[in-house]
Parts: C-alpha cells; structure tokens; sequence
C-alpha cells in the first residue's frame, strides 16, 4: 500500500487533533474525499475528523462536539458551530476549518434528499456513503487506512467510481439524487470511469433530481464548469437523461442543424466545443455554454437556407430564466447576460467601421468587454473570421493608447445642468447626460465649452 504523506499546511492541524485525542481518550479518523485525494496526489481540502469516545458511551453521539470543544479549549481557538441535528461541528485551525463528526447511521424520507441521523458504526458510516473512493477512513492513533467497502483502494488504483453497495445501487442515488451529479462531476475531475452498475442506477435515478434543491445543482454545475473539458460532464448528464431535467433548454439543442457555412455541428455540439475552448471565468463558460440557446425559438428554414435572426437577443432572455432558476446571484446574471447579448456585435466588425462605432461597441459591452472578446473568438470556426477579431482588438488598444477610446469622465455635473437651464431637478438631467454620452463618444476629446453650445439648443421641455 502507498505511503500518506500529509500536505505540509494539514500537518501541524492533524498532529494537534491526534495528541488531543491520545490525551482525552478518544479515537480519531481523516474520512473521505481528504483521504483519496491523498492516495491520488491531489491537494485534499474539507478536512473532516471522524470522533469515536472510548469512554463515554451513553455520550457517543456528541463525540465529535464534545471532542471540538476540548480542542477548541486546549488551543484557545474560536467557539465551535455546532450542527445539532447532525451530530457535528466545526472549528477553524490554523486558518482551515476543520469538521468534526460522529460515525452515523441515515434514514431517508421519500421526498426529500435531507436524512435523519443516529449513532451508528465504522462500517455503517462507511456503508452509507456515496461512492468506495470516498468511504476511507484514515486512523490516526497509528496511520492505518480502513477499506470497509474492501474495494477503495482498488476503485482508487483503477481509477473507477463505484457506489458503496453495488446490491443497493438504485437505492442509494435515489434516497440523494444529488450523488448522480456528483459522480458525474467526479469522473471529469479524476478521470476516472463510472463502473456499469453505478451507470445504470444514475441513468434509472436521474428523474429524481427533482427533490434537490436549485442552489445544491447549482454549485455542482459550478464545479463542473471550472474543469477543463467540461463538454465530456454535458454528455454524460445527456446520455442519463439528466440534462433533461436540469438544463432542458441546452438538452432540446440536439439536432438542430447549423448553415455549414458557418459550423458542421449542431447547435447542442458546437456550444459544447465552445464552452471547451473557453478558460478560467465561471461567467464566461457559463455565457459560452448557454450563448446559442435561443437558437431552438429563432430557428427558420427556408428552402435549404437556415438562419438564426435575433437569437442572441433570444438567448439572453433564456439564460437569464435558467440562472433565476437556479438561484444565481444577480451581478452573476447580469454579467453572463451581457457577455451572451453581445457576442454576436464583435462579428459584425469590418475594417470600414469608425472609431466612433468602435468606442459604441466597447460601451455596449461595458466591463465585460474582454469577456465577450473571448467568447467570440471561442464561436468562430474560421481563420478569416479569427483575423477580423485580432484587426478589431489592435484598433481598440491603438484608440486606448491614445487615449481616445473611453469618453473623459463626466464633463458637466447635473447641478451645472441646472444652472445652464435655468431649472430645478429632475428627470430631464438624465436625458441631457445621455446625449453630452453620446457627444463624448463620437469625440472623447470634446470639450466642456463645445458639449455646452451643442446642448443649449436640445428641447429639454
């Protein structure tokens, strides 16, 4: 068996919970996702600490609380959160928080993914976790790992994702569908294979995504689209009729032909290839994964001519539904709605366009115009095209280095409005700034004695 070798930031953490409980009498566990990604040599986080008194049994359930408060004390640390109901609490160490748990047993109701919990073994603490890879336990009174499932280390070594009980697949995707999602999220992260008996429990569970909440799909999708080659997450939730219930709007994008001059895949493959050849921004992939799904409404075939009219405005009133639904925040909406309503302006770009219409564009996009500029050069598929957005992107940083891209801040505030009208407050403040904008786009370098002639003539009335 491969030898742990603890992360240098977790070491002096696990050395003050171990000498703790060697000092109080209890025994303590690293358990789950921390200790695979030990094994896999991937930096663990969400350190939790598996509590079992050898004691006090009558007080076995509030082993992992009482245990933190003893901690809390001998290191003078924060007060612990306590999660009653669970059996568990957290503390910070040394700037990491650190969970503190009991090993428990779960029971499910029928319509909610939310168990009730009891005291319950090793091996039933085990038992009723997700997958073998994440049901390792890690004693630290004498560094031995504990394989419950017996297939763990094994699942590890040949990089496969199996349930804990294969005999109660469907059971176990059932009582938290959210698992199906994570396993799916799980196999993108690690490259890792879903073994056929998982697969088939996920594909016969998928309906039952209904019961979990929008913002716990919500932060899976998130993890999803900050790995590289998240396309391979998007089929496989397709191919288990999960995309279907959670993202229905990208699922109906299958089959829907493109005109070939422009892409050779339908639109459910080219926003995959998309959103694989976008990087980093959650916002980003997010607007490259839903930037064509107004296609599906705007979509007319006439003759052997398709064309897609008005689809990114279409689009953006699509996205902006599916982020409401899933209980994004509003800055998050705003911004991938931007991105998505504007990708399509870059392409119209030739090298006949003013300066004027150039310093347009870049106020339509706003502060995500580098965003959209991405975007853009992620949805084209030919050289030519690619080239017009380098033409447009060297025009911009000639304009910005001479300091003729973005209009001066404001040249005349609404109380000198007022006293060149000769009028109190009021809406029509507004629309004169909208137009003294409009001047500075058109001259950046307009002045104040020239925005006031070309002003003094609007009817303000």
């Amino acid at each position: 068996m491969k030898s742990i070798v603890l992360p240098e930031r977790y070491i002096s953490i696990i050395n003050k919970i171990a000498i703790t409980a060697k000092e109080n009498n209890f025994d303590v566990y690293i358990v789950g996702g921390f200790v695979r990604d030990l094994f896999l040599n991937r930096e663990p986080k969400d350190l939790d600490i598996m509590v079992c008194s050898k004691s006090q049994v009558e007080y076995a359930r509030l082993s992992g609380i009482n245990f933190s408060r003893i901690l809390a004390k001998k290191y003078n640390l924060h007060e612990h959160v306590v999660f009653e109901r669970f059996g568990t609490s957290k503390l910070f160490i040394d700037n990491e928080e650190v969970e503190f748990v009991m090993p428990r047993k779960e029971y499910y109701e029928s319509d909610s993914r939310n168990p009730d919990t009891s005291l319950g073994s090793l091996e039933q603490d085990a038992l009723r976790r997700d997958f073998t890879i994440n049901a390792l336990f890690f004693r630290l009174s004498d560094m031995t790992i504990l394989d419950f499932t017996s297939k763990g280390l094994d699942d590890i070594k040949n990089k496969t994702i199996r349930v804990t009980d294969p005999s109660n697949a469907k059971i176990i995707f059932n009582q938290d569908p959210l698992r199906i999602l994570r396993a799916v999220r799980q196999s993108l992260q690690l490259g890792f294979s879903i073994e056929p008996v998982t697969y088939e429990a996920m594909k016969a569970s998928a309906k039952r995504i209904e019961i979990v909440s929008p913002e716990r799909i919500r932060d899976e999708l998130n993890k999803i689209l900050t790995e590289s080659n998240s396309s391979k997450a998007f089929l496989m939730m397709d191919d288990i009729n999960l995309l279907q219930k959670i993202l229905p709007e990208v699922a109906r994008l299958k089959n829907l032909g493109q005109p070939v001059k422009y892409h050779i895949d339908d639109v459910f493959m080219h926003s995959l290839k998309v959103l694989d050849r976008t990087r980093d921004n959650l916002a980003l992939r997010m607007a490259a994964l839903l930037h064509d799904i107004g296609k599906f409404k705007t979509y007319k075939k006439d003759s052997d001519r398709i064309s897609f009219i008005g689809h990114d405005i279409e689009s953006t009133k699509e996205a902006e539904v599916i982020l409401k639904r899933l209980k994004y925040p509003k800055d998050f909406i705003a911004k991938v709605c931007v991105v998505i309503r504007n990708h399509m302006y870059l392409k119209m770009y030739t090298k006949y366009w003013s300066d004027s219409a150039i310093r347009k564009l870049v106020k339509r996009c706003d502060s995500e115009f580098d965003l959209v500029m991405k975007i853009s050069k992620a949805d084209y598929g030919k050289v030519n095209d690619a080239n017009k957005l380098l033409e447009l992107n060297k025009r911009i940083e000639d304009l910005k280095s001479k300091n003729m891209l973005y209009p001066k801040e404001e040249i005349l505030s609404g109380k000198e409005l007022m006293g060149i009208f000769n009028k109190p407050a009021g809406k029509w403040i507004q629309t004169v700034k909208n137009k003294i904008e409009e001047l500075q786009i058109e001259n950046p370098q307009i002045t104040k004695d020239s925005v006031i002639e070309a002003i003094k003539d609007l009817n303000i009335l």
